[in-house]
């Protein structure tokens, strides 16, 4: 057979056994630093191609309706000219139903003025041809240049393919001495990251101060002037906050109609001043116990406050999230990015990194701390690779001492694990192979390294078939070592090959799936270098140990 002598030639030769051994290095060396230079990028998942995305719009704390809806009637009209957009839906003052995005983006929680939350729905996949996740990449850019009135932000929603979060990106703030410390130093990281290219929809979670007027009566004023305080406090509601007076019953109606009932529009006025409100009260009159009509604004002062801040917590400590998402790119390369600019720029405090990615902050002049802690879902897509890098560890660690306890030689037992190993190129090549015929990033997911986990096995199960026929043929057939070892080799070149056919044809059914392309990609990659691997590089790394169990 021409595979065996040729194999045969290879175990015979110890330059050509050299130069096996430096093109698996080799090889090796450069799918490792696919990952440094960005050749290959890693991402927890890939973006989902949905058929329905959310958008956010939060005004500036104090906005009325009136600019509320001004904002996202904006937006309706320049979503309405993309011809992809079957139906949007929009809701003023509050969430939309709640789906798998929003349960934990707060979206119930939503009752302000300023904030509305719109639903557009696009056509199925087969009908469009372009994905979701272009499509919102689009309109971002067109909605937020033509609709930013008010200082609106206006922050694009996708389903996501993994675990619902935050946003792609969460800067948890810790630390100052105060909100506005703690705000101030939130402002400093929100335009670091407004400085990297592909991080977009960046909002800081906290409250702008602004000014309120609140209504203060004069009980005992009102009580002299025998008026009834109940009837003089709904009287102002009713003036400036309205109320629910009755409902309309309509057969065609889901539910009831609610009648609801407010003096004029003055509440939702755009830039209401004080002088505004004192001629609103100046008009309204209330009748006191005796029948005699007293102006209400006798009884009532207009008091000028600013807005006190939203405080919100995490584990008991006080913080705030400054959010960002990513178009078009994993969640680790803008933040390396915007971290090392931290690290430059920020000279005013002194800087030290604590864990993982975090870092914290000391003013130089105060000598407030501030604490910098990452989460959403660049810290899931870190904790998984961590676990799964774990995962894989572990088991070559097993299959080492497996292999130990089977063959009772350290040496042997390390060539498998190695031939293992070498089948990360095949993965990384695959990848990069994949991303060359891709419009988008083929990332390296999670699902790219489980397909890598259950590599080992097969490799494993390959190198292990080889020695045990080399192993016979000595013992048997009396051939030499590298003639055993040949010979087992071509003869287990065709098992082996319909083997990692029938993976590479199952796999190719998935290597277009948007979540579980990277195992799909992954087997098919490393299969067949498993095949290479186990007909060359397995045969070179064992010869010289094979004698040692026989």
């Amino acid at each position: 057979m021409k595979l065996e002598k040729f194999i045969f030639d290879i175990l015979e030769s110890r330059k050509k056994s050299f130069l096996v051994y430096f093109i698996a290095f080799i090889l090796f060396v450069l799918s490792i630093m696919t990952f440094p230079t960005q050749i290959i990028k890693a991402k927890m998942l890939p973006s989902k191609n949905s058929d329905t995305f959310s958008i956010y719009v939060d005004l500036k704390d104090g906005s009325s309706t009136f600019q509320t809806k001004e904002v996202t009637q904006c937006i309706v009209k320049t979503l309405q000219k993309e011809e992809n957009i079957i139906n949007i839906s929009t809701f003023i003052k509050e969430g939309q139903p709640l789906d798998f995005a929003a349960l934990v983006k707060q979206s119930a929680l939503k009752d302000k003025e300023s904030q509305a939350e719109i639903i557009v729905n696009i056509k199925k996949q087969k009908e469009r041809t372009i994905t979701s996740y272009n499509l919102v990449s689009q309109l971002r850019t067109k909605v937020q240049t033509n609709c930013s009135l008010y200082e609106a932000n206006i922050k694009f929603i996708e389903l996501p393919a993994g675990p619902p979060v935050l946003a792609s990106i969460v800067a948890e703030i810790y630390g100052g001495n105060s909100f506005e410390s703690r705000k101030n130093f939130a402002q400093e990281i929100a335009k670091i990251l407004k400085n990297q290219t592909t991080l977009v929809d960046i909002d800081i979670l906290a409250d702008k101060d602004f000014i309120m007027y609140e209504l203060e009566l004069d009980n005992s004023k009102a009580i002299i002037s025998l008026v009834d305080l109940e009837q003089l406090k709904n009287t102002l509601f009713l003036a400036f906050e309205g109320m629910n007076i009755a409902v309309v019953n309509d057969k065609n109606a889901q539910s009831q109609i609610p009648i609801f009932l407010r003096l004029n529009d003055s509440r939702i006025l755009k830039n209401s001043s004080k002088e505004e409100l004192k001629i609103k009260l100046q008009n309204l009159k209330i009748v006191n116990n005796q029948g005699t009509m007293i102006n209400i604004s006798e009884f009532v002062k207009i008091k000028e406050i600013i807005k006190e801040p939203t405080i919100t917590s995490k584990n008991l400590n006080l913080l705030i999230n400054v959010i960002a998402e990513t178009s078009k790119d994993s969640q680790i390369y803008p933040l390396l990015n915007a971290r090392k600019e931290m690290l430059n720029t920020l000279n005013n405090f002194e800087i030290t990194k604590t864990n993982m990615l975090n870092l914290s902050f000391i003013d130089k002049k105060t000598k407030e701390k501030f604490d910098l802690v990452f989460d959403g879902e660049l810290k899931v897509t870190i904790d998984t690779f961590i676990d799964l890098g774990g995962a894989f560890i572990i088991a070559l660690v097993l299959i080492f001492f497996l292999m130990v306890i089977y063959y009772k030689n350290f040496a042997i037992s390390g060539g498998i694990v190695l031939s293992s190993f070498i089948s990360i190129i095949g993965v990384v090549f695959a990848h990069v192979i994949m991303d060359l015929f891709t419009t988008d990033t083929f990332y390296l997911t999670a699902t790219s390294l489980i397909g890598f986990i259950g590599l080992i096995g097969i490799n494993s199960r390959n190198s292990t078939l080889i020695i045990d026929f080399s192993k016979q043929l000595v013992l048997e057939k009396n051939l030499s070592i590298n003639e055993a070892i040949a010979k087992a080799t071509a003869t287990r070149s065709k098992p082996i090959i319909l083997t990692v056919l029938t993976m590479v044809f199952a796999s190719a059914l998935i290597a277009n799936d948007a979540v579980f392309g990277g195992l799909g990609v992954a087997l098919i990659g490393g299969t067949l270098i498993s095949y290479v691997v186990s007909m060359f590089f397995v045969p070179v790394i064992i010869k010289n140990q094979l004698k040692k169990i026989l």
